[in-house]
């Protein structure tokens, strides 16, 4: 400020000539008022400015804040928004693949539809021309007819048709015979006043009398359905037999029916032996005369002539003597009954062993092969089971009642030591 007022001095001294020091003080003076006015005026507006500066700040972080909190709403929305969108995902993801679960499964089964129908022959009672039409020029036009092609033929599958067809019979010779077909399920006709199930062959487009015959019996009266387009059919003609079922069995399953037909026959005389003793036995319950022709009786004719002392040992020994020809055959045929379970597991173990060296020898790993030897392995095991169950049971019906007659030999002998004893007292009274 000093170095300010000095230079205006020295400016003031070299443009007017010299006053007195008065005027000089006097216009410094003002000078210096001038100079605070315009340093208050610059303090006001810096003040001002500042105020503005903080108003605006404040507004800022106001708006920052504000900001913010829309952020945190909006990035919570997002992850909401995202887990949705996971979630929609998730769910189109399930959806498209029941969908396409539906779709093939559909396709498939038009599929079945459509090759059934062609090979039924249904084809030929076409009225739309479909199959007439050139493959190699195909049009909206074509699609349509065969959009009506297939709606004909699902129509022709829900209907009778009567009509006469060319048939391959059992002998081999050709024949035309009044046919009766169920859509492309299955068909019959009466060859030689005898009603006879037909399959047909899609190659030579005629149909052939199924041998051999499947034992369902046909009803003319009723629409008999084959859901199968006559599979089942066919299967039931050529399920095989009890000789065809046993025989990959072998050795080991012709000694395990042996085993059940011995134990059979066991159990069948065992069983009228028994039968035949318990009324017997009832009989000679009934009669106080003793009769050798059963086992209480025995017992009785045992015990007359003994005295009171040597009656119980008397009892107990004829008791033991019965006690064998009750029990008879249940021992051999508990053992008969545990044989076959062991066979059938010895023919298992064979048989895979069979199939394993085939197998090895012919280098196939093919599956079917070797579903097909471990289910012919498993029927020694199957037929095992099929004879030791009812053996098994057989032999408990057996010990039981061997034991009912034991128990009432064992009761009657009781009652006749007391009936004894109380005689003997009586007469030595």
């Amino acid at each position: 400020m000093n170095k300010y007022i000095g230079f205006l001095l020295f400016l003031y001294s070299l443009s007017v000539p010299a006053t007195p020091l008065d005027a000089i003080l006097e216009q410094v003076k003002k000078g210096n008022l001038i100079e605070q006015k315009q340093a208050k005026a610059q303090i006001y507006n810096a003040h001002i400015d500042v105020k503005k500066i903080n108003k605006r700040l404040f507004n800022a972080r106001k708006t920052l804040k504000s900001t913010n909190n829309e952020n945190v709403i909006l990035e919570d929305r997002i992850l909401q928004l995202q887990a949705q969108i996971k979630q929609r995902r998730a769910q189109y993801q399930s959806q498209q693949e029941g969908m396409q679960g539906v779709f093939k499964s559909v396709a498939d089964h038009g599929d079945i539809m459509l090759q059934r129908t062609a090979a039924y022959g249904l084809w030929k009672y076409d009225r739309s021309n479909f199959i007439q039409k050139d493959k190699g020029n195909i049009n909206n036009l074509h699609i349509r007819q065969l959009w009506i092609a297939l709606i004909e033929q699902i129509l022709m599958s829900s209907k009778i048709i009567q009509d006469e067809q060319q048939i391959v019979l059992t002998n081999g010779t050709l024949t035309s015979q009044y046919t009766v077909q169920f859509g492309p399920f299955n068909a019959y006709s009466q060859i030689q006043k005898q009603y006879h199930w037909l399959t047909f062959l899609p190659g030579q487009k005629i149909w052939q009398q199924i041998t051999p015959e499947p034992t369902t019996q046909i009803d003319t009266t009723t629409m008999q359905i084959d859901p199968s387009f006559g599979q089942l059919l066919i299967k039931e003609s050529r399920a095989p037999n009890w000789y065809e079922r046993l025989k990959p069995a072998g050795t080991v399953g012709v000694l395990i029916i042996l085993l059940g037909i011995i134990g059979g026959l066991i159990c069948a005389i065992r069983m009228w032996a028994l039968h035949q003793e318990e009324q017997k036995i009832q009989f000679q319950l009934k009669h106080s005369k003793a009769l050798s022709n059963n086992a209480l009786g025995r017992v009785i004719l045992a015990t007359e002539k003994s005295d009171l002392l040597s009656l119980d040992a008397l009892l107990d020994e004829a008791i033991l003597k019965e006690v064998p020809t009750i029990k008879k055959g249940i021992s051999t045929l508990a053992v008969i009954a545990s044989i076959p379970p062991l066979l059938g597991l010895l023919g298992t173990v064979a048989g895979m062993i069979e199939t394993f060296r085939v197998i090895t020898e012919q280098g196939n790993s093919d599956s079917q092969l070797l579903a097909g030897g471990i289910s012919q392995a498993l029927l020694t095991t199957e037929l095992g089971l099929m004879v030791a169950i009812p053996l098994l049971l057989l032999h408990c019906l057996l010990r039981s009642k061997s034991i009912r007659l034991i128990e009432i030999l064992e009761q009657q002998s009781a009652g006749l030591l007391v009936l004894r004893q109380h005689d003997l007292r009586n007469i030595n009274e």
